[in-house]
């Protein structure tokens, strides 16, 4: 049998195995000298190197924990994100996708749909979106609210939780 050589010492010898185990055997040959050596090797954890050792890896998990939320939380927001520019850079093709005006004034253009100066307000998911045109000159400058111009800036803002992604864009006239 193997036991600890504090239990048994006064009454008994010690042997050493291959394995650094203790081993306890019952007889006259107890050396005091060899078992004294043997329980200075003896290795073991007290109860307060336990709870050391546990405070020391508490206080380096804490922060780690943190960290890990941090990052949740950067991910989220990095999705989002990328949520938002789709959706601007959906809305924008869309757009430029339509037809620029059809003689007559049709319903489907652009200069219908997206008059200059009226922003278009929509909304998906957690996001709103708002369109806004105004006509510029062929330089895409000048903006402003006058139909004698061919050419329109589009400009998309997409709002979310207190954030905003703004793309711009232009549609011309054939």
């Amino acid at each position: 049998m193997y036991f600890r050589l504090a239990d048994r010492l006064s009454k008994a010898s010690v042997e050493h195995t291959d394995n650094e185990r203790v081993r306890v055997t019952e007889g006259p040959r107890y050396d005091p000298e060899r078992a004294g050596e043997l329980l200075r090797r003896e290795s073991g954890y007290s109860l307060m190197e336990v709870m050391v050792a546990i405070m020391i890896l508490a206080i380096a998990i804490i922060p780690m924990v943190g960290m890990f939320d941090a990052a949740l939380r950067a991910t989220v927001a990095s999705g989002n994100y990328d949520e938002a520019r789709s959706l601007a850079n959906e809305k924008l093709e869309g757009i430029r996708a339509l037809p620029y005006e059809r003689p007559g004034g049709a319903a489907d253009s652009v200069v219908e749909l997206y008059p200059p100066a009226t922003p278009v307000v929509g909304t998906e998911d957690v996001f709103s979106f708002t369109v806004l045109t105004k006509f510029v000159d062929a330089d895409l400058s000048n903006p402003g609210d006058s139909p004698g111009k061919s050419q329109m800036r589009v400009e998309v803002e997409v709002e979310w939780e207190g954030n905003s992604y703004t793309t711009t864009g232009y549609v011309a006239g054939g």
